[in-house]
């Protein structure tokens, strides 16, 4: 008979722990090295550099330069669709739902601009992956047609009107200084699209915008502080 499992025995757990950190970090890794270099290089020995592994360790996680790509990408869908999800669901006026999801999407790029930099760059060649724009508004879109707030007629494209918009107001984000209002003024765009009137529109990008508590652990925060770091070396060289 085969021996019975050791119930003591905690190696599978902290090489599974082990194993997902690694993960982790090589994630992280490209993040930083794809905002910096673009996507549409390879990138895979930067990231092996950047995460100080070797190249054997770093193709146990990853195949290929799109391997990395589409894992990153759908780390930061998940965790922003999380913050915002969050936020989000204890509102109850639809239209406010959607200029507040979008908002939220904006500034929270805006304050990490390794986000705003990644997106931006990969654009529609991970449209594949889930998309927190995508997950989050057509429900909201749709009751917010039948409330008579949007045009059902803009409905049919409006995701990918609101997709292609919030790129460009990324990119924007990554090339100099914008109007601390940028945002507010992106989503009134929108909104106007979508048959909201100028007032409405204004109305509804007013509201103040609730707090999102990025995690400490969370690819957005590591990434930020590692942006930091790497600045304050480059700095004390």
């Amino acid at each position: 008979m085969p021996a019975a499992a050791n119930p003591t025995d905690h190696r599978p757990r902290v090489a599974a722990e082990r194993r997902e950190r690694m993960r982790k970090r090589l994630i992280e890794s490209a993040l930083v090295v794809f905002a910096q270099k673009g996507v549409g290089t390879s990138v895979i020995p930067d990231v092996v550099a950047a995460a100080e592994v070797s190249q054997g360790s770093f193709y146990n996680y990853f195949r290929t330069n799109e391997d990395l790509l589409v894992a990153v990408s759908e780390q930061i869908s998940n965790e922003m669709l999380q913050l915002i999800e969050g936020v989000v669901d204890t509102i109850e006026d639809p239209a406010l739902r959607v200029a507040t999801a979008i908002r939220c999407y904006l500034h929270l790029a805006r304050s990490c601009r390794l986000v705003a930099h990644f997106v931006s760059g990969a654009g529609l060649r991970v449209a594949g992956v889930k998309s927190v724009l995508y997950e989050v508004l057509p429900p909201d879109l749709d009751e917010g047609v039948k409330r008579g707030q949007f045009d059902a007629v803009a409905l049919g494209v409006a995701v990918d009107v609101i997709k292609g918009t919030v790129l460009v107001a990324l990119h924007r984000m990554t090339q100099g200084r914008i109007a601390k209002d940028y945002p507010e003024q992106i989503v009134q765009a929108i909104l106007r699209s979508l048959g909201v009137s100028g007032a409405a529109a204004a109305r509804l990008t007013a509201a103040p915008l609730p707090r999102l508590a990025v995690p400490d652990d969370s690819l957005l925060a590591r990434a930020q502080m590692r942006i930091a770091t790497m600045a304050s070396d480059h700095g004390k060289a």
